[in-house]
C-alpha cells in the first residue's frame, strides 16, 4: 500500500491496517533524510497514522529495488520473483479485513477469498512496456542494453490483479485505454490524481527575460521509455535553438546513448533530490517527453515549484503542463520556439502549475478515494 493512500484512508476512518514496504517515523533521522533528499522521503514519513496501524516490511523495498535493477539492466528477475510471490503470500496472511486495497503486481496474494478488492495502479502494463522498449530500440539501436524488450511471467500479474479487482484506481486517464488494451475492463476504472506536495519554501512564479537562452532541464531515468532520444533527435535538427539543456538523473542507456545526449546538453546523471529541486529553482522549464508512464511525481514536482511543464500525455501530465505529442522532435523544437518566443507564456505556465499545486491537497485526494469506495459498496 502506498503511505499517501493509506493516510487518505485513515483520514476517511476506512483504514484497519496499512502495510507499507518502508517508511519512517517523525523524528531525527526523518528530518536528515528530508533535508538530504527532499520531498520524496517526507511523503515516507509517517505522521498521520496510528503507529499501532502500521505494519512495514522493509524486505518489500529491498527485494523490489533489486528486480527492478535487474529488469533496467535486462537481466532474468525469476529468483527475486519467487521471493517477492513469498513475502506478498505472508503479509496476505497477517490481513484479516474483508475490503483490501493493493498495489498492482503485488496485490494477487491478498485479494483471495476478500469481499471488496481494490487495486491502486501506478503505472501502465508491462507488456506494453515491453513493447514500447522494442519498438525504440529498434529505431534507436544500441542506445540501450538488448535486454529491456525481456519478458517474464511477472508481466501477467497485474493483467491477473485486474480479473480480481472491484475497483482499480489510477492517476491519469491514459491508463485506462492503454490497460483495456490489455484485456482489462474499464468500467472497474476510476481515475484519482495524486496529491501534489507543496515544497518549502514555496515555488515562485518565473519571471524570464527576452532574448537569452532557456534553461531547460531534463529530470528522470535517462532511458528510451522517458523520450531523451527525441530530445537528441530535436536539438541535432535544430542546433541553433536558443536553449541549454541539462539532464538529471540514473543512466539506463549504453555509453552510446550517453555520448549521444551529451553531444546536445550536459549529463549529470543522478543527483540528491534538494539538489535536483535547487535545479528546478533555477530552471526555465522541464521538458519531459516520456513514452510510458502512469502520473510522472516529476512533473507533479516541478509544477509544485512553479518550474513550467512540457511534457506529454503519455506522462500522465498536471493539467496545467504545456502537453506535445510524443516521438516528435517537431514538437519539442516547436515548444522550445514558442516559449523562447514568448516569455509571458512561461509565465502563464508558471501561475498554473502554482495554482494547480494549491488545488490537488490531500483533502480532494481523500475526497475521491471516499468518493470511489462508495460507489463500489452502493452507499
Amino acid at each position: 500500500m502506498g503511505l499517501q493512500t493509506a493516510v487518505a484512508l485513515e483520514s476517511a476512518a476506512l483504514l484497519r491496517s496499512a502495510h507499507i514496504d518502508a517508511c519512517l517515523l517523525p523524528g531525527r533521522t526523518a528530518r536528515v533524510l528530508e533535508h538530504v533528499a527532499g520531498p520524496r522521503v517526507a511523503n515516507r514519513v509517517v505522521r498521520d497514522l496510528p503507529a499501532a496501524r502500521i505494519h512495514r516490511h522493509p524486505q518489500l523495498a529491498i527485494a523490489a529495488r533489486a528486480r527492478r535493477r535487474l529488469e533496467l539492466a535486462g537481466h532474468d528477475t525469476s529468483a527475486v520473483d519467487r521471493v517477492l510471490v513469498r513475502m506478498f503470500s505472508s503479509i496476505a496472511r497477517q490481513c484479516s479485513s474483508e475490503a483490501v486495497v493493493g498495489t498492482q503486481s503485488s496485490c494477487l496474494e491478498l485479494f483471495e477469498d476478500r469481499a471488496y478488492r481494490i487495486m491502486e495502479q501506478v503505472s501502465p502494463p508491462f507488456r506494453y512496456e515491453r513493447v514500447i522498449a522494442a519498438e525504440e530500440l529498434d529505431r534507436f539501436p544500441g542506445w540501450a542494453p538488448e535486454g529491456v524488450t525481456r519478458t517474464s511471467p511477472w508481466d501477467r500479474r497485474m493483467e491477473a490483479a485486474w480479473q480480481a479487482a472491484d475497483l482499480i484506481w489510477v492517476p491519469s486517464c491514459h491508463l485506462v485505454g492503454i490497460s483495456q488494451e490489455f484485456g482489462a475492463d474499464p468500467l472497474k476504472f476510476h481515475v484519482i490524481p495524486y496529491p501534489i506536495v507543496r515544497p518549502q519554501p514555496a515555488g515562485t512564479i518565473r519571471n524570464v527575460p527576452r532574448r537569452r537562452a532557456l534553461r531547460i532541464v531534463f529530470a528522470g531515468t535517462l532511458m528510451l521509455e522517458k523520450g531523451v532520444q527525441y530530445i537528441y533527435e530535436a536539438l541535432r535538427k535544430r542546433p541553433n535553438l536558443p536553449v541549454q539543456i541539462e539532464f538529471f538523473g540514473p543512466v539506463n542507456l549504453t555509453p552510446l546513448g550517453v555520448r549521444r545526449l551529451a553531444e546536445v546538453g550536459t549529463v549529470h546523471g543522478p543527483v540528491a533530490r534538494s539538489q535536483l529541486f535547487e535545479e528546478f529553482r533555477r530552471a526555465d522549464a522541464l521538458l519531459f517527453p516520456s513514452l510510458s508512464e502512469g502520473s510522472a511525481l516529476v512533473t507533479l514536482e516541478a509544477a509544485a515549484l512553479g518550474l513550467p511543464v512540457v511534457t506529454t500525455e503519455e506522462a500522465g501530465a498536471p493539467a496545467s503542463a504545456m502537453v506535445i505529442p510524443s516521438r516528435s522532435p517537431e514538437a519539442i523544437i516547436g515548444a522550445i520556439e514558442a516559449l523562447a518566443d514568448d516569455p509571458a507564456r512561461l509565465e502563464r505556465l508558471s501561475a498554473a502549475g502554482l495554482g494547480e499545486a494549491a488545488e490537488r491537497n490531500l483533502a480532494t485526494y481523500t475526497d475521491s478515494i471516499v468518493d470511489s469506495i462508495g460507489r463500489l459498496i452502493g452507499r
